[in-house]
C-alpha cells in the first residue's frame, strides 16, 4: 500500500493528538513532533511507499521517522516477515520481524511490530536509522546510529554504544547484562535493568578495570585501558560465553611512573641533580632497582636521558655509523608509559634507540673491539631489560603490528615507514610484498631499512598499529 497526502496527514493529526507518556517523550528526544515536517515528504503530491517515506526522512532526527512509524502502524495491514539477509536498502516491515541469526543494518529500517534477533543486532550510523514500534529482543546490540524502540528493549548479553553522533532511545524498559554507553547517547524513558552499566563519558582505563571483574580474560586489556568489543561480539555471534562464571578480583593498571618499590634504594634526588638537563624527580619514567638505572623524560621539553647506575650515557662523542644494514636487532616495549628500546648491532658498533610511542627518541652509539664483543654487549642489554620490557618482533602483544617510522630533514620534512605482519612487508611508499615465510619478510625489511639509511633516513619513532597494515 502506498501512502498519500490525503490519508497520511489526517492520520498524523489524529495520532499526534493521542501521543502521550513515555512514547511521546521518546519520539521527542530530538525535538517535538509535528505534522508539518511529515507534510514536506508529500509536497509534490506524489504517493510514497512506506520504504520511500522512511528513506525520505533519514538520515535525520528520530522525531520525524519515529512519529511517521506510529502513523504508519495505524494505516498499514500487519504482515510478519523472517529476515535471512542484511538490511541494505530502506525497509519497512508492517508486522513483526524475526532473524534466526545475526542481523546487520546499513539502511533505514522500520518495524511496526516487534523485532526479534537471535544473534547480534548491529546498525551502521549514519547510513542506518532503526525504529521498532513494538519490543526489540536480541542477544547483543552494537549501535552507532539512531535507534528508537517504543516498546521494551531486551538484550541478553551486551549493548555497546559507538560514537557520539547519534542516539539509542527507548520508551519502555531497557534490560541487558552489560550496558556500555561509551560516548554514545543512550536514553531510556522507562527503567534500566543492567547488571553492569558503564555510563556515557566513562574513561577507558576505569572501564577496563571494572570489566576485569566480570568479563572473560582476553576481552579487555587493563594496561591499554580497552574493552575488546570486537572480540566480545564475535563470541556472541558464535553463541560463546563472554562473562566469567564468578566475579574475579579487580585488576588495575599499573601507573606509568615507577612505583615506590621500584625506586627503593635509588638516589633519585642525587641522580636528578647530576642530570645534563634541568629535571625533577617527577621526570623519572623508568627505574631499575637492581642496577640503579634511571630514565628521565619530560615530553615536549627534553628527550630520554639514561643514567645507567654510574653515569649518564651519551655524554661522550659517538662513533660514526658507516654500515646501513644491521647485523642484528632486538626490540623491547614497555606498556607502562609507552616506552620502547631498540638495540641494533652494526658489526662492532651497538646502537641503542630509547623513547616513547609516537614521540621523540634518543640514539646512543658504542664502539667495541670487534663484532664478538659487540654481540656480547647486545646479549648483556637483552638480559638487563628482559622482564621489565616486553620483547617483540613484528607484533606487540595486545596491541598490533610494530611500525618502524623514519624521517629525513632536508629543507622539507619527509617521512616513511614499514611494517611486517606475517609474511607481508608493507611500506608507506606503496610497496606491498608477500614472501614464503616471515623470516624472508624480515630480511626484506632489513634491506628496505638499509636502503632508507643510505638515503639519509633515521629512525624517528617506533609505534604500534592496532588496526592492521598501513593504508
Amino acid at each position: 500500500m502506498n501512502l498519500n497526502r490525503d490519508t497520511f496527514l489526517p492520520k498524523a493529526e489524529a495520532t499526534l493528538a493521542e501521543l502521550d507518556g513515555a512514547v511521546l517523550e521518546a519520539i521527542s528526544h530530538h525535538g517535538g513532533p509535528g505534522v508539518e515536517s511529515l507534510a514536506q515528504v508529500f509536497k509534490d503530491g506524489v504517493s510514497r511507499s512506506p520504504a520511500q517515506l522512511a528513506e525520505a526522512l533519514c538520515p535525520g532526527p528520530l522525531t520525524d521517522i519515529g512519529f511517521a512509524a506510529v502513523v504508519m502502524r495505524g494505516l498499514l495491514e500487519p504482515r510478519d516477515e523472517v529476515l535471512d539477509s542484511p538490511v541494505s536498502e530502506a525497509t519497512v516491515i508492517t508486522g513483526n520481524a524475526r532473524a534466526s541469526g545475526s542481523l546487520n543494518i546499513t539502511s533505514p529500517f522500520v518495524v511496526l511490530g516487534n523485532l526479534e534477533v537471535e544473534g547480534v543486532l548491529e546498525d551502521c550510523g549514519p547510513d542506518s536509522t532503526v525504529v521498532v514500534v513494538g519490543n526489540c529482543v536480541a542477544r547483543g546490540l552494537r549501535t552507532s546510529g539512531n535507534f528508537l524502540v517504543l516498546g521494551d528493549l531486551v538484550v541478553r548479553d551486551v549493548i555497546q554504544g559507538i560514537y557520539n553522533d547519534d542516539s539509542l532511545v527507548v520508551a519502555g524498559d531497557l534490560s541487558v547484562r552489560f550496558l556500555d554507553e561509551n560516548d554514545h547517547d543512550v536514553s531510556c524513558y522507562g527503567e534500566v535493568h543492567a547488571e553492569h552499566h558503564f555510563e556515557n563519558g566513562r574513561s577507558g582505563e576505569e572501564a577496563a578495570s571494572l570489566a576485569s571483574v566480570f568479563l572473560l580474560p582476553g576481552l579487555y586489556d587493563v594496561d591499554l585501558g580497552e574493552i575488546h568489543h570486537d572480540q566480545i561480539f564475535e563470541h556472541l555471534e558464535r553463541n560463546e560465553p563472554v562473562f566469567a562464571e564468578t566475579p574475579q578480583p579487580r585488576q588495575r593498571r599499573e601507573p606509568d611512573r615507577p612505583t615506590a618499590e621500584e625506586l627503593e634504594g635509588i638516589d633519585v634526588a642525587g641522580t636528578v641533580a647530576r642530570s645534563p638537563v634541568s629535571a625533577t624527580p617527577r621526570d623519572v619514567v623508568y627505574a631499575q632497582r637492581k642496577t640503579g638505572e634511571v630514565w628521565l623524560l619530560r615530553p615536549g621539553v627534553f628527550r630520554v636521558h639514561i643514567y645507567d647506575g654510574e653515569k649518564f650515557l651519551g655524554t661522550e662523542p659517538s662513533p660514526a655509523l658507516e654500515a646501513t644494514k644491521a647485523s642484528e636487532r632486538v626490540t623491547f616495549w614497555r606498556k607502562r608509559g609507552d616506552l620502547f628500546l631498540e638495540i641494533e648491532r652494526f658489526d662492532a658498533i651497538v646502537q641503542v634507540h630509547a623513547g616513547y610511542n609516537n614521540g621523540t627518541k634518543t640514539t646512543l652509539r658504542f664502539a667495541f673491539d670487534g663484532p664478538d664483543a659487540a654481540a656480547r654487549e647486545v646479549r648483556r642489554l637483552e638480559a638487563r631489560y628482559e622482564g621489565d620490557f616486553l620483547r617483540v618482533t613484528t607484533g606487540i602483544p595486545g596491541r598490533g603490528p610494530l611500525e618502524r617510522e623514519l624521517a629525513r630533514y632536508g629543507g622539507k620534512s619527509e617521512y616513511t615507514s614499514a611494517i611486517v605482519k606475517g609474511t607481508t612487508l608493507v611500506t608507506r611508499d606503496g610497496e606491498s610484498q608477500r614472501f614464503d615465510d616471515e623470516a624472508s619478510a624480515l630480511r626484506a625489511l632489513e634491506d628496505w631499512l638499509a636502503e632508507k639509511r643510505r638515503a639519509g633516513f633515521e629512525l624517528k619513532i617506533l609505534e604500534w598499529k592496532p588496526y592492521g597494515l598501513l593504508k
